[in-house]
C-alpha cells in the first residue's frame, strides 16, 4: 500500500494580545477592568475579551469587547 502524503497548511489562530486576569481600559475611556476570558468567538472575527469591572453604585459588571477597542490600565487597580 502507498502513502500519499497530503500538504495540509495549520490553520492560524490569531495571536492574543491580552490574556485574563490582565487589567485593561477601553481605549475611548473608562473604568478599569479585569479581563476573565480572552479568545475567538464564532460570530465575530479576530479574538474577543470578557470584562469585568465594578460600577459606581458597587455593582460587577461584565462585557464582551473586540481586542482592538482595548489597552491594559497602567498603575491601576483590578476589580
Amino acid at each position: 500500500m502507498r502513502l500519499i502524503k497530503r500538504l495540509v497548511r495549520p490553520t492560524r489562530v490569531p495571536k492574543v494580545a491580552f490574556r485574563a486576569g490582565e487589567v485593561l481600559r477601553l481605549k475611548s475611556g473608562g473604568r478599569p477592568m479585569t479581563a476573565s476570558w480572552s479568545g475567538p468567538v464564532l460570530f465575530a472575527p479576530g479574538n474577543w475579551l470578557i470584562c469585568q469591572w465594578i460600577s459606581d453604585a458597587g455593582e460587577l459588571q461584565q462585557e464582551m469587547f473586540p481586542e482592538e477597542t482595548l489597552e491594559r490600565a497602567s498603575h491601576a487597580l483590578a476589580a
